[in-house]
């Protein structure tokens, strides 16, 4: 989040100088100072730290919450990478929908952040990324209606065994490299469905961009999303701070300060 300066204002006039604001996918952000359109930032209520992690990962959650399937109450849903910043938005989006949560992490201390963002249940995959037994065990043979996969190449088959009949799986990540191709065959014999997507695709208009980020600000201010504070690295910590992502040592979000 940055101060806006310069005279600028958004689609409907309403940022004013000297009001805080938030952005995602704007090229040079690694810099004490960058030249925003107005149109791709979002007004940061007052009230919110400069701590707290918006604005990628919140938007990341809201677009994969709302666009795949009208989730009910009693649904059963399946998150990996649960203890990180999207997995942790996810699960809590998805429990104050009313749906039932299992939540996977590498490690028995995020599965404990896992548990403490709300999900029901919790496997520990380790680093083999084992969990279809645990996630069928858990439901009692029947799967999940719908999961998220941000993992990739290591997950998405077993994912897909763990849907139930006409479940959806969404792959939006590729943390252990790029998602494998999945043949049709593997899909039609419980109906099942396989969706991928962007926060890109879903913010590249104004408008859009707009109602989502005032989704997110609505959760936070009424008090059932919590973004929690992110873990601060100086400008120049940069490439530690991508070290810390690439071997999976992070909860949460990591900003860098000026």
């Amino acid at each position: 989040m940055r101060e806006l300066g310069g005279d600028a204002s958004d689609v409907s006039g309403a940022i004013r100088v000297g009001q805080r604001v938030a952005w995602i996918n704007v090229p040079g952000s690694y810099a004490s100072q960058i030249v925003v359109p107005a149109t791709k930032t979002v007004v940061v209520p007052g009230s919110f730290a400069v701590t707290q992690a918006l604005l990628f990962q919140p938007l990341t959650a809201q677009y994969l919450v709302t666009e795949y399937r009208h989730v009910q109450p009693g649904d059963h849903v399946l998150v990996h990478s649960a203890a990180g910043g999207v997995g942790q938005l996810l699960v809590q989006w998805m429990k104050h929908l009313g749906a039932w949560v299992v939540g996977t992490a590498s490690s028995d201390v995020k599965c404990a952040a896992i548990r403490a963002a709300g999900a029901d249940a919790v496997v520990n995959y380790g680093h083999d990324y084992v969990f279809l037994d645990d996630v069928m065990s858990l439901t009692s043979g029947r799967g999940v209606d719908l999961a998220f996969d941000a993992v990739g190449a290591a997950t998405l088959h077993a994912t897909l065994k763990a849907l139930a009949r006409g479940g959806t799986a969404v792959s939006y990540g590729q943390a252990s490299g790029p998602a494998p191709a999945i043949e049709p065959r593997e899909l039609t014999e419980r109906c099942l469905r396989l969706a991928a997507g962007s926060v890109f695709t879903y913010t590249t208009d104004p408008k859009e961009f707009q109602q989502r980020a005032a989704a997110v600000i609505e959760g936070i201010e009424a008090g059932w999303l919590h973004v929690g504070r992110a873990k601060e690295y100086k400008l120049e910590q940069a490439a530690e701070a991508h070290r810390a992502l690439e071997t999976r040592a992070t909860q949460g979000k990591l900003y860098l300060t000026p």
